[in-house]
């Protein structure tokens, strides 16, 4: 429950201290005095949005407001939790920037957001528009059956991964297809290049392969020359440098200086002999085949017009354009794969949503006559005796996250008239009681500790306004109750009284409020009854209201 708020700057509040009570408290006021701005400023701590606050504000606003956490608050604040009271501020500086804290613990507002409906239940004068909508009716209705909560929440899990699941194929089904003369063309393409052995050294030395070919005849020529004279020749250099041994050999022994000429020469020999072998080795290797050049001017074109077709300048890059090929289709592939797997996928989604949907819907139905019989019910106390209720459902046009079905509220408050819209032919005053009535069918459904009621007695008067005191008296022996109102029939039955009210300090408005106790009630009481003038009547009526 709320047990402080403490506002500094916000508005025409320059600074108030409020702390709340157990039970039933009344706010009351004159009209403009700010009773709504306290609760604006309520609505800041509950993630509210500061709209315009920034254009009006010359100092930091300041929200505090203390909470008695319930278990299911505690569950949500996790590590926030420090075991006592719950502390949410909220500040925002002139220039708008806001910031929000649990505990002096920094947070988003979003997670304020989150706690907000587990903390207040907070009924502004535009809520009755919620009567109106389909997705707050949808929320009350799911609220007071456990079954259908439980079947709205898997039916949301079950919309959720539906909708990513159709998301990410209308997404696909988006993207480029690719054509199939393309592919085909593309399938040749990849061929062709696969043709090529790009590993292949010889493909990667061809220019020097060309250059050997064409003159094959010379360099052959050349190296058997070579051979010839290192070998074979009579006069050969290998044959000379072994006569030149033999003459060394015989003074060798003698003359040591001629040892080491002889290693020498015998080295160079050697050498040179096993050049000449090799040079006759590489002259037989030596292609002298016409059509091997031929072959190897078919492959250098080849390679040339691959090269040109797919503008690259080498092997290399020409493997690179193959790979991206050969991706590009395994991807054109893959999507008309991944096209049937997602379809897959979305159609089993739909048929376990539809299951969920039917379960759902009629859970809610019978959830919703619940509800309609528990309201009825109140609104005969309210003197609406002959008043019926029914929630009329409407398939959508699509599954809405929300449910299958979208609704609205009928009512009839007379015998013989047929159920229509609620909106369309109840006054404000039926409205303000089927509200009410609403909230009090809820109270024991909701879990939320506190519930604020601005104004929900707009409309009515006299004895209906007191039966409304009534009602609103019997949940607040459950819950804690805050309402503000103008109707003195339902502001004497409140357990705790505050009078708001706007002064004129330092040339400018504020609002300030007060705590009223028994004789100040009679007068705030006296005044609401009779206006400015207060007589003893108006006083004697004022205490009989407070009982």
């Amino acid at each position: 429950m709320l047990l402080k708020l403490s506002i500094h700057h916000y508005a025409l509040i320059d600074h108030i201290e409020w702390d709340c009570s157990e039970g039933w408290t009344v706010l009351t006021g004159e009209t403009g005095s700010g009773k709504s701005i306290l609760l604006g400023a309520l609505g800041l701590v509950l993630g509210g949005r500061a709209e315009g606050l920034q254009s009006i504000q010359q100092e930091k606003c300041i929200v505090e407001a203390e909470f008695r956490p319930s278990p299911a608050v505690r569950a949500l604040l996790g590590a926030l939790d420090e075991g006592g009271d719950c502390i949410i501020r909220r500040s925002i500086a002139p220039g708008g920037r806001s910031r929000a804290y649990v505990n002096d613990e920094p947070v988003k507002l979003q997670f304020l957001k989150t706690l907000a409906p587990m903390l207040v239940d907070l009924h502004g004068q535009e809520d009755g528009q919620r009567l109106h909508g389909s997705e707050g009716l949808l929320h009350a209705v799911d609220s007071f059956s456990a079954e259908a909560a439980q079947a709205a929440a898997l039916w949301r899990t079950q919309h959720g991964l539906w909708t990513q699941a159709n998301d990410a194929l209308e997404q696909l089904k988006q993207e480029r297809a690719l054509p199939e003369a393309d592919a085909d063309y593309l399938r040749f393409q990849i061929e062709e290049l696969e043709q090529i052995d790009f590993n292949d050294d010889r493909l990667r030395n061809l220019d020097s392969l060309l250059n050997a070919l064409g003159h094959a005849q010379d360099i052959r020529q050349a190296l058997e020359s070579v051979r010839h004279q290192l070998q074979e020749d009579d006069r050969s250099i290998v044959g000379e440098l072994r006569r030149i041994e033999q003459l060394l050999e015989r003074v060798s022994t003698v003359h040591p200086a001629s040892a080491t000429l002889l290693e020498r020469i015998r080295s160079s020999r050697i050498e040179l002999d096993d050049a000449g072998t090799e040079a006759g080795t590489e002259a037989d290797a030596v292609d002298l085949d016409p059509k091997a050049l031929s072959r190897a001017e078919a492959e250098r074109d080849r390679l040339n017009r691959m090269f040109d077709k797919h503008r690259v300048a080498d092997l290399d890059a020409l493997a690179l354009r193959l790979t991206a090929m050969q991706e590009q289709l395994h991807g054109a592939q893959r999507r008309e794969q991944r096209l049937a797997e997602l379809q897959v996928a979305v159609d089993g989604h739909r048929a376990v949503l539809d299951a969920t949907g039917l379960e759902l819907s009629r859970l809610r139905g019978e959830s919703g006559t619940a509800l309609c019989h528990a309201i009825v019910e109140r609104l005969q106390h309210l003197k609406m005796p002959a008043a019926r209720l029914a929630f009329n459902w409407t398939p959508a046009a699509a599954p809405e996250a929300a449910g299958p079905e979208r609704v609205h509220l009928t009512f009839s408050a007379n015998p013989g008239q047929p159920l229509q819209p609620l909106n369309k032919v109840a006054s404000g005053g039926e409205r303000s009681r089927v509200m009410l009535s609403l909230k009090a069918a809820m109270t024991a459904h909701l879990e939320v500790p506190t519930l604020i009621l601005d104004e929900i007695d707009a409309g009515v008067s006299g004895d209906v306004a007191s039966r409304m005191a009534d009602l609103i008296a019997v949940i607040s022996k459950g819950i804690q109750v805050i309402t503000i109102s103008h109707l003195p029939q339902v502001a004497g039955k409140a357990d705790h009284h505050f009078r708001v009210f706007k002064e004129e300090r330092d040339g400018r408005a504020n609002t300030g409020m007060t705590a009223l106790d028994d004789a100040g009630r009679v007068e705030e009481l006296a005044a609401m009854l009779s206006g400015e003038t207060v007589g003893d009547t108006a006083r004697a009526q004022a205490r009989a209201l407070m009982g």
